[in-house]
């Protein structure tokens, strides 16, 4: 399941506009990524007011957000797909380009002996919850887009298990962290991002930035489906 704004709508909210290819990679990475892997359907989870994240892929099943807060909106997702049959969900964002199909298949393998795994993030949250259970009282408490998120839900989950922590991006500062990525097409993003603009002309100004009206509720998300 991927749970996620439209790229253009994910850089606007986090006020990273020059960032957008950035979240463009990773919602098509998610979509590649589950393609790739067996007996996995994709399930593409956007507000409603929006097309859906990166790319249109065929054959993905595509749901609306429903809800006021992020927690209600990713609880409801789970239940949605839940509805639709199935049984083993993995949620994912559209925010972490180093995602991949060895971290989506690993995360269905721990759901084969495990009732819950978790994709932590540096920050202290996640960027990938699974589950084979629903999800009510695994979300209630949780301090959700705090950096106490994988904490809650590990405790509440009784344990599960954990993936190779992975980025996620956010802010400005996360740029700089991303700088140092080992992916190729990471890199070449951000000099792309980090090229100056060149004067046009004798006494001629830079372009100043075109003011951003971030949404007050800012969500985050993370989802395949099995």
């Amino acid at each position: 399941m991927l749970f996620a704004r439209a790229p253009r709508a994910e850089a606007r909210a986090k006020q990273l506009a020059q960032a957008e290819p950035l979240f463009a990679l990773a919602s098509h990475r998610v979509v590649a990524a589950a393609r790739m892997l067996e007996d996995v359907d994709l399930l593409v989870v956007c507000p409603a007011a929006e097309p859906g994240p990166g790319a249109d892929p065929s054959g993905a099943v595509r749901l609306a957000q429903r809800g006021r807060g992020f927690r209600e909106r990713l609880e409801n997702a789970f239940a949605d797909a839940r509805a639709l049959g199935y049984g083993e969900i993995v949620a994912v964002p559209g925010d972490v380009p180093g995602l991949s199909a060895a971290h989506l298949a690993a995360a269905f393998a721990a759901l084969g002996t495990k009732p819950t795994v978790f994709g932590p993030s540096p920050d202290g949250g996640v960027y990938l919850i699974g589950t084979r259970e629903p999800v009510d009282r695994l979300f209630g408490g949780v301090r959700w887009r705090t950096r106490h998120v994988l904490g809650d839900l590990v405790a509440r989950a009784g344990g599960g298990d954990l993936l190779p922590a992975l980025a996620d991006l956010d802010c400005e500062r996360d740029l700089g962290r991303f700088e140092q990525d080992r992916d190729p097409d990471v890199r070449a993003i951000l000099r792309a991002i980090r090229r100056p603009v060149l004067p046009r002309g004798p006494g001629s100004r830079p372009r100043p930035r075109a003011r951003l009206l971030a949404s007050p509720d800012a969500q985050r998300g993370p989802p395949a489906l099995h």
